[in-house]
């Protein structure tokens, strides 16, 4: 036989056109005939006949290319199943029968997938409008309020909905594990620990109705949030490199309190507790090497009577200093006794904060990177074992014929096979059209695995980056130099110009007659704000006009520009409908319901006209890098905010179980004045764990950690025990410490890939303006750092599928 990899291409047909008139020519030949047959040399490739049933017969209904080419139904459609996991880099680790990749198709798709996500997000919602509810007679949280009632919902309302959804996941569960196979499913510790979770929610929400709704105590509610996990693959690699990071981040963290605990030893020392001097020979004042008491009855020094009573206290003083929100209180009582002490301090926060804080950074970054690039290259590993996939299968298809069939290993797969997959795949229209344009080219032609993977690079293809539309220019030379004058950038350059002479005189007009500005209709103010909005309007037409509206669409400042304009002509158009044109020195006759109306409008205009200023960000090549860099986070916050959301989540609903109506027990009675600082004398009533929403607030403002030690030590005193500052130190461990620390990690690869782009771009002059400028994804983001995986390892991956069975794996790949 000849080496498949210098077959022609023609010699490969003839071959199975022979094929075919032998088989038909053997019509007649019994199941033993065709047994003799498969074991000649030669024609090894055909397979037993048996009578088909009605099912065999559906999965092994033929179609029929332009070329001729015959391929099974269910062919196809593995092929096609195997393509939408590579573009979303899912395992082809699953069931590959026809009815198993038609249940596949329609789990993975679009209204499956948003009905999950409607049920994930119903779920967590819950929590707003449950016992204790969120929604009150007034729009705020404090319970010291006169109106303030909770609106609960009737039992079993939100109970209905809540077993709805949990229904609607128990078909999720079902359907994953169906699909996945018996073996994958017992080592998928995912799957396992969302039956589990599961069978916990609707055990308690038994439990739930049978007290009428009103048990404060729901272990499900903590539990939701592995919903939202479990459902994004991208948060589950969070999720695992934050785990694979704590190692290093506990050495740390083991040094750091370390570090606090001998400064807080040291400190009890340094400011002992003061006490009253015993009578007597005693009765004179104490002198010490470190400083003298100022009150002559008393030994000691004032830092210790405030911070430093006891250990628990000297522990929670200087943790809370670590965060710097109690700086420089906490240090005010020693360095006014003795300048010296504030070394103390400094040393503290200069080895704690500046030092070992950092230093978990740098951790959770390095490991954010080496993980994250491995799980990249996980995902480019099972992207590429799904376009081969889908070409091995196509390329070793079955062949059917009137009474038997033939599995048929070909060099390459031809263009119109695989463009008809590519039709029927679930893939971005934008990326679909891209690939079937290349295809298009080569029509006619067998493609290689090579070439193969070559075409579905595309899936990395933008679909918003497009060409700039050509601009229609006007025959007529007079009006074409006024064309090229209003589509030249130099004209934009002016109009930003324009643009910030009006907000440097808004904010000279602010600053010398603020009150009158805002509150008359003839103001300086209102008549400089007519006269640029004048000028905006025609800007734009001429913009328009000059660069037709596809090319002026096109460029996404104009329409922002466009959008602020509109904006502001409705609204100055409505205030001089009311009052008139605006002429400096003239006397305003307003009633004071249309004072207040004139105060919003000029407000409204005022800040649209500031709005329009961020036009000129793009301009600005450093502004631009920083801008384009927030708008990927954005983009990427989906599983980043996710892990964040989760951790509010479950806090807050632990935070009501532990602490609910907690802050009803500060409050005394009658005439009382509270400590300087105190929860109670900050008037922090609001911030309390009595519903859902009112506890994330809490959580936020100790994440913030300014004036967190204030809650540290009303729920201590509320609760009567100092463990109950656990819970907020946890809290902070994990949000403030770790998880921002990762969001910091993702900032800083999004800036330096950007900044590594810029200066690429630099140097490159043919690239796309706006290359530079295109959302980043997570996998963009390491794409550069990506190996390529090898042959073997792809073949390898394959051979171990379980369900899908390809008889030979010989290469044909040149």
């Amino acid at each position: 036989m000849e080496d498949s990899e210098t077959a022609p291409l023609l010699k490969d047909r003839k071959k199975r056109l022979g094929l075919e008139s032998s088989l038909q020519d053997m019509s007649s030949i019994s199941e033993s005939g065709i047994g003799s047959l498969e074991s000649t040399p030669g024609v090894s490739g055909i397979s037993r006949h048996h009578t088909p049933t009605q099912r065999q017969r559906n999965d092994t209904e033929s179609s029929t290319d332009d070329d001729g080419d015959t391929c099974d139904a269910l062919t196809v459609l593995q092929a096609v199943a195997f393509v939408e996991d590579a573009a979303m880099y899912r395992s082809i680790h699953h069931k590959v029968d026809h009815k198993s990749l038609t249940l596949y198709r329609f789990y993975y798709s679009k209204p499956v997938q948003w009905v999950l996500y409607l049920t994930i997000f119903t779920i967590h919602v819950l929590a707003f409008f449950e016992w204790p509810s969120s929604i009150t007679t007034s729009w705020s949280s404090d319970f010291h309020l006169k109106d303030f009632r909770r609106l609960d919902p009737p039992c079993g309302l939100m109970e209905s909905i809540e077993m709805l959804c949990l229904l609607i996941f128990l078909v999720d569960v079902f359907l994953k594990s169906y699909l996945m196979g018996g073996d994958r499913f017992w080592k998928s510790k995912w799957i396992l620990t969302y039956i589990v979770i599961l069978a916990v929610s609707i055990v308690d929400w038994c439990v739930t109705v049978g007290y009428g709704c009103k048990e404060v105590v729901r272990f499900r509610r903590i539990l939701r949030p592995f919903f939202l996990l479990q459902n994004s693959s991208l948060m589950k690699k969070t999720v695992k490199c934050v785990r694979r990071s704590l190692p290093e981040i506990a050495s740390i963290l083991i040094l750091l309190a370390l570090h606090l605990y001998f400064f807080t030893l040291f400190g009890m020392l340094l400011f002992p507790k003061p006490k009253a001097a015993n009578s007597g020979n005693n009765s004179e004042a104490v002198i010490y090497f470190f400083g003298a008491s100022n009150n002559s009855n008393t030994s000691g020094s004032q830092e210790g009577f405030k911070y430093f009573k006891n250990l628990g206290d000297s522990l929670t003083s200087l943790l809370v200093l670590l965060t710097t929100a109690n700086n420089p209180d906490v240090t005010m009582p020693a360095y006014q006794e003795n300048r010296f002490y504030a070394l103390y301090f400094i040393v503290y926060l200069a080895i704690g904060l500046y030092c070992f804080m950092n230093m978990v950074t740098a951790v959770i970054y390095n490991q954010f990177k080496g993980y994250f690039l491995n799980s990249m290259q996980s995902s480019l590993f099972r992207r590429r074992v799904g376009v081969r996939a889908a070409f091995e299968v196509l390329r070793r298809r079955k062949w059917n014929f009137q009474h038997s069939s033939i599995n048929m290993a070909s060099e390459g797969v031809s263009v119109k096979l695989l463009s008809r997959v590519v039709k029927a795949a679930s893939i971005k229209a934008p990326v679909k059209v891209a690939i079937l344009e290349e295809l298009h080219k080569r029509i006619g032609s067998d493609l290689t695995a090579y070439q193969i993977q070559e075409l579905f690079d595309l899936l990395d293809k933008d679909p918003r980056s497009k060409e700039r539309p050509q601009i229609n220019w006007i025959e007529n030379p007079c009006l074409q130099i006024l064309q090229t004058i209003f589509a030249h950038r130099y004209f934009t350059y002016f109009g930003n110009l324009i643009a910030f002479a009006n907000v440097i005189c808004i904010t000279i007009e602010l600053a010398i007659e603020y009150d009158y500005s805002l509150e008359s209709s003839n103001s300086a103010l209102g008549v400089i704000n007519l006269s640029f909005i004048v000028y905006y309007f025609v800007e734009q037409c001429l913009k328009f006009w000059a660069l037709g509206w596809r090319v002026y669409m096109f460029e996404r400042g104009n329409a922002f520009d466009g959008l602020i304009t509109i904006l502001l002509v409705i609204v100055e158009g409505v205030f001089v409908s009311m009052y008139g044109i605006p002429l400096m020195g003239q006397s305003d006759d307003l009633s004071p319901t249309a004072a207040i109306t004139l105060w919003d409008l000029v407000r409204i205009v005022n800040m649209l006209i500031m709005v329009r200023l961020l036009r000129i960000i793009p301009q600005i090549k450093t502004m631009s890098l920083v801008a384009s860099t927030l708008l990927d986070l954005v983009r990427n916050l989906k599983a980043f905010g996710g892990i964040l959301v989760v951790m509010f989540y479950s806090f807050a609903v632990f935070g009501m179980e532990l602490f609910q109506d907690a802050a009803k027990k500060l409050v005394q009675n009658g005439t009382v004045t509270y400590e300087c600082g105190s929860y109670q004398q900050l008037d922090y009533w609001a911030n309390n764990f009595d519903d859902f929403a009112a506890s994330l607030v809490v959580l936020w403002d100790v994440m913030v950690v300014n004036n967190w030690h204030v809650f540290l030590q009303a729920y201590s005193t509320a609760t009567g025990t100092k463990w109950a500052q656990l819970y907020f130190i946890a809290w902070w461990l994990i949000s403030a410490v770790i998880i921002l620390n990762l969001f910091t990690a993702l900032i800083i690869e999004n800036f330096i890939m950007r900044w590594d782009r810029n200066q690429a771009r630099g140097r490159d002059r043919t690239e796309s303006v706006g290359a530079s400028t295109n959302p980043l994804t997570v996998h963009d983001m390491f794409r550069n750092d990506l190996q390529e995986p090898d042959e073997n390892e792809l073949l390898n991956e394959i051979r171990h599928h379980r369900h899908l069975n390809l008889e030979t794996f010989t290469s044909f790949v040149r």
